[in-house]
């Protein structure tokens, strides 16, 4: 259920932002989308069996991703999918890199990464990855939105939707029984590129 709710805000979060730009409602509701898409990375990596096969699906996920997301939202900008490795590096950095200062370097590199390199979501999704993963119930919920409130006093209040992203972390903060999608895992592996790549021909044809 976590997982279509994470899908379904994520999409009319694009569609408001792609075909009603001036709907904020759209935008409001696909706040949730990225703290459920950040946990299940997190139980992903809580639970795979080979880290690295895990990276190397999310890299080409997100570079298949790329196109589309360039296309269907006009961005300069790396996909989510990016943010979302580059976070999976630092996880796997944090609990099996046994050399401190090799720890150290690589956890450097990931947040410089995150806060240089455009990316969706960046630094502040990296950080929200990193608290889901060793926070829960109301210290993860009152360190989202510590984090939110840094986030919209840095930004200024053109980011005042970030904070609806709460929402999210709420539902995710006392999670039951998860179980992912075995039976149709290729929809949710699969959807990130394939709705943007069809909203961007929606979005063609209607020129």
């Amino acid at each position: 259920m976590m997982q279509w709710i994470a899908m379904i805000t994520m999409l009319i979060d694009h569609v408001g932002l792609i075909f009603f730009p001036e709907s904020e409602m759209f935008r409001i509701v696909g706040r949730i989308a990225f703290p459920l898409y950040s946990w299940f990375l997190v139980q992903g990596y809580i639970h795979t069996r080979n880290h690295k096969k895990y990276m190397v699906r999310l890299f080409w996920m997100a570079c298949i991703s790329q196109i589309p997301f360039t296309l269907a939202l006009q961005a300069s900008d790396l996909n989510v999918i990016f943010t979302l490795l580059v976070a999976l590096i630092g996880l796997y950095a944090m609990d099996h890199v046994a050399d401190q200062k090799y720890k150290a370097l690589i956890l450097i590199g990931v947040f410089v990464t995150a806060a240089a390199v455009p990316m969706d979501y960046g630094i502040y999704g990296v950080i929200l990855i990193f608290m889901i993963r060793y926070f829960s119930g109301l210290k993860l919920i009152g360190l989202h939105l510590l984090l939110n409130l840094l986030y919209f006093l840095d930004n200024g209040p053109g980011y005042w939707i970030q904070l609806f992203s709460i929402a999210g972390t709420i539902l995710i903060a006392y999670p039951v029984n998860y179980r992912a999608m075995n039976k149709t895992k290729w929809l949710y592996r699969s959807f990130y590129p394939a709705h943007l790549s069809i909203l961007f021909v929606i979005s063609y044809l209607m020129k």
